[in-house]
């Protein structure tokens, strides 16, 4: 499996156009906007979709062929694309959080802790469990095919998310942001450790999550003939 992390890793390195590219829009966006906030979660955002680049890599030219002849099993292979996402998240994270530290420093300004952390926080699960639906789909479907089944799921989502919504307020005359309101207003003051344990359990589901992707993609690698 070190053998295919290596692989991957100096397929990220080879972006450095991407990388100096993806740099300068965060510190344009962090010197304009006056927020640093949205310039971490476009970092953790474009770093975090490395992983499906990879995949494409291995995908093109037939190399997967060429992988498959390695002493690495296909379980290995999995293995790998997934310790690689989560490594991936961590460095990102950690890269956004320092930039912005840079960012502030620069512009002479105080960091909002706080808000940067669960932003970086906040886009790192939403990548984590993209990250987990994709991967199964481009290794069952290929690169691209993956991609637009991923975008369906999107919508069907999206649709049927605004579906029910819809159902509830307009013809359930159900008040949805009152409930919502309500609950918001039980929830104990954020403090005394609690963003901590918020932090805690979002990093379980996540890794929850990861666990049954892998445990699906495992299956479908097996079952795949390249």
């Amino acid at each position: 499996m070190k053998g295919l992390l290596i692989k991957d890793i100096k397929i990220i390195i080879s972006q450095k156009k991407f990388f100096i590219m993806a740099i300068f829009l965060a510190a344009v966006f962090a010197w304009t906007t006056e927020d640093v906030t949205f310039s971490a979660s476009y970092i953790v955002l474009l770093l975090s979709m490395l992983t499906l680049t990879t995949l494409s890599y291995d995908e093109a030219n037939g190399g997967m062929l060429f992988l498959l002849t390695l002493p690495a099993t296909r379980k290995t292979y999995v293995k790998s694309k997934y310790t690689f996402a989560v490594l991936n998240l961590v460095f990102a994270s950690v890269f956004a959080f320092a930039l912005c530290y840079v960012f502030a420093m620069v512009k002479g300004t105080a960091l909002p802790l706080d808000d940067v952390i669960s932003s970086i926080m906040g886009i790192m699960v939403a990548m984590g469990i993209m990250l987990s639906v994709t991967i199964p789909l481009e290794l069952k479907y290929g690169a691209e095919k993956g991609r637009i089944a991923m975008l369906a799921c999107i919508a069907v989502i999206v649709v049927l998310g605004i579906g029910v919504y819809k159902l509830l307020t307009e013809v359930i005359k159900v008040d949805v942001e009152g409930i919502l309101l309500k609950l918001l207003e039980r929830l104990p003051a954020v403090g005394n450790g609690l963003e901590i344990l918020i932090v805690g359990v979002l990093l379980v589901i996540l890794l929850l999550i990861f666990f049954v992707s892998y445990c699906v993609s495992g299956k479908i690698i097996k079952k795949k003939e390249f």
